[in-house]
């Protein structure tokens, strides 16, 4: 999808154009929903990317400028998120920094890709573990391929609590990970 469409279609949008909405929706809803999916259990996940639908629906007149649909809805649904988890009282805590470590291996022989697929469950659950704050940065930053800047303004925090956040979520997925391996060792 090109800018100039994505302009369009909000710009459609904004008019009442359903079938235009329905474009942006097609377009942005995997991304969305897979960044949601790391933050809540997946069961919800659906139902709270929906809901960023229908209110981005109902506050399309709310947003400034066309081109930045994307951000936007990312932001009503980490919202939503918040939402939620403030409902079910979860507090979120915030430990010291640490160093990041780069978490792969690509081999292409079976155990590998085995082993390759059991460090992606476990840092899938490693990441659903993490404080809610850290879990967002992370999650649009590294799983939905943000910049700093842009996970930011959806978080509505300055670029450099992000920074902190991903450093302080690396170093909890890092001991996080360690653990687990120490354990299957």
């Amino acid at each position: 999808m090109s800018a100039s469409d994505w302009i369009r279609w909000v710009a459609l949008a904004r008019e009442g154009d359903k079938d235009a909405f329905h474009r942006l929706y097609c377009a942005t809803r995997p991304r969305l929903h897979n960044a949601v999916a790391h933050l809540v259990p997946s069961d919800l996940a659906s139902e709270i990317v929906q809901r960023a639908f229908v209110r981005s629906w109902e506050h399309l007149s709310d947003l400034a400028e066309d081109a930045a649909f994307g951000g936007w809805i990312r932001r009503i649904a980490v919202n939503l998120v918040r939402d939620h988890w403030r409902r079910e009282k979860v507090s979120v805590e915030l430990p010291g920094d640490d160093d990041p470590h780069a978490l792969a291996d690509d081999q292409p022989d079976p155990e590998s890709l085995w082993e390759t697929r059991w460090e992606a469950a476990q840092l899938r659950q490693a990441i659903s573990e993490l404080p809610l704050a850290f879990r967002e940065a992370v999650v649009l930053h590294y799983l939905d391929d943000l910049p700093v800047e842009e996970v930011s303004r959806i978080l509505d925090v300055p670029k450099g609590t992000v920074l902190s956040r991903l450093s302080r979520g690396r170093a909890r997925l890092r001991l996080s990970l360690a653990a687990l391996r120490e354990v299957t060792q």
